[in-house]
């Protein structure tokens, strides 16, 4: 698991490492402004000069470091240098008068508009990013905003510093203007503009140099993990040559109508491609005739019907008794009869529990309903479900998911699984986790089914909630990414179900 810091935690290390460990910041900007000077040199060798944008604070200290290390390895390099020489204060002063005994050219770029900057970078191979940091908190303006947008349309190759400058370290979003860099390199650890979009896009590949800063006192500020292969393989079910299908579990699939037996077939196919022992689909008697032709390996339990084509809302309770886990929702319906239904589940069922798509829609408003239940239960949203949830517009949720997946946590005791570029699942007392598999071929009809069906297998297998809905999101996204070997754009979900065993055997060979 690599740790994510927002910019408060990273001020939090840089604090305890400084002042109760006693390493000087003037060692931690050297080190940093050479983990810098490495990266553009193995980068961008023969790329001929360097011009490094230098802002106030502890950014434009470690710009002006790392310009005097590469002018000493013999590179072009040159300062544009975007605030008055007596602003800067500390370290960064210290390093200002370092660049002049060394002889770097340091061009006051701070009162002749964008004229001088706009030349310095025309002559550029290569552009450094060194204006702000992590802390920024609001939107460029002025002449900030004019010297981002000059850089990013010279069209060079721009290594950014810690965050592309326009970003907050606490924040996904682009409030404004912000550098789009090729390569951002940060410290100690990544920060939450790295990982989460739409953010993470204007930081191209994102490299972590230790600087210095000890693995324990990073791990003390973070709450928030991105997730790694390794992670995922050790919480994989382990399955030993003597095993039967008893001891992989039971999944009960509660889902489809009419018109809607896609959705049921596709989370069950998903089930029992990732492992589960056995898995039932529960569902209206049209939908299970699918079901079984598209499915064979499921079982059907059929639901008496209503007029709508939907389920009824009773007879589950024989199914629910052979279950180890139960995943609801996908085509389900939101009329009377799935509403008594859901309310059957809830009621009569307190082990591990998966809720999706029309469950999570008639739960809008009641999230507080589940928070007594044994076992924490894992909701799917999209945006619009989760928005739905939270009685809150869809935009909102955008804006910050992982902020509103939290507070749907809160509010339910449940695992939730926001679901977007970079998903993230948040529940329990541990880290938050950002899963970081996955393409836009997602974006495609039944792909959630899929997830469903996939995380079902493991919470049917076992595995605690958070970590099955982080396996299960993981392996549904490298699916997609092996998937995509052979779709250039969407990629059908029956594809998808068909790729999670390839993704999870990646896995299990580790």
């Amino acid at each position: 698991m690599i740790p994510v810091l927002d910019s408060a935690a990273m001020r939090e290390a840089d604090r305890v490492t400084i002042g109760e460990l006693g390493v000087p910041g003037l060692v931690l900007m050297e080190t940093a402004a050479g983990a810098v000077a490495d990266l553009v040199a193995e980068r961008y060798p023969g790329a001929g000069r360097v011009v490094v944008a230098c802002g106030p604070g502890n950014n434009g200290g470690d710009g002006l470091a790392m310009a005097r290390q590469l002018r000493c390895r013999g590179f072009d390099v040159a300062v544009a240098l975007l605030v008055p020489r007596r602003a800067l204060k500390g370290d960064a002063a210290v390093q200002l008068e370092l660049a002049r005994r060394f002889g770097v050219p340091v061009a006051d770029c701070s009162r002749h508009g964008g004229e001088r900057l706009a030349a310095l970078l025309a002559g550029a191979g290569v552009v450094v990013d060194a204006m702000f940091g992590t802390g920024l908190d609001r939107p460029l303006t002025g002449r900030w905003a004019a010297a981002v947008g000059l850089v990013n349309a010279a069209r060079r190759p721009v290594v950014a510093i810690d965050v592309p400058s326009g970003l907050s370290g606490s924040a996904a979003a682009v409030p404004g203007a912000a550098v789009a860099a090729d390569v951002t390199i940060t410290f100690a650890a990544p920060k939450l503009a790295h990982v989460l979009p739409p953010a993470c896009w204007r930081c191209g590949e994102v490299a972590v140099a230790a600087i210095g800063i000890p693995p324990w006192v990073v791990e003390a500020q973070a709450t928030l993990g991105l997730v790694e292969a390794d992670d995922v393989a050790g919480w994989l079910p382990q399955r030993a040559p003597d095993a039967h299908k008893g001891m992989f579990g039971h999944l009960l699939v509660i889902a489809g109508r009419e018109g809607r037996a896609g959705a049921a077939a596709l989370a069950a196919r998903a089930a029992v491609r990732l492992g589960a022992g056995l898995v039932t689909v529960a569902t209206s008697r049209a939908a299970g005739a699918a079901v079984q032709a598209l499915v064979p390996e499921a079982m059907v339990d059929v639901l008496p019907g209503g007029n709508d084509g939907a389920v009824s809302g009773t007879g589950v309770e024989a199914s629910l008794e052979r279950a180890t886990a139960v995943a609801i929702g996908p085509g389900l319906g939101t009329g009377e009869g799935p509403r008594r239904l859901l309310a059957a589940v809830l009621e009569r069922w307190d082990g591990a529990l998966l809720l999706d798509a029309d469950a999570l829609t008639m739960l809008a408003g009641r999230l507080e309903t589940l928070r007594s239940r044994g076992v924490a239960p894992v909701l799917t949203p999209h945006p619009g479900e989760l928005a739905r949830l939270l009685g809150v517009g869809t935009a909102a949720v955008t804006a910050d998911r992982l902020a509103a997946a939290r507070r749907a946590a809160e509010a339910s005791a449940a695992v939730v699984l926001a679901k977007g570029p970079r998903t993230v699942i948040v529940g329990g007392e541990g880290w938050g986790l950002v899963n970081p598999t996955g393409t836009s071929g997602l974006a495609s009809g039944g792909a959630g089914d899929v997830l469903t069906g996939a995380i079902g297998a493991l919470l049917a297998q076992g595995v605690p909630p958070l970590e099955a809905a982080a396996a299960g999101a993981f392996v549904h996204g490298r699916a997609a990414e092996l998937a995509g070997e052979r779709f250039a754009g969407a990629v059908p979900a029956g594809e998808l179900a068909e790729h999670l065993p390839a993704a999870e055997a990646e896995l299990r060979v580790r």
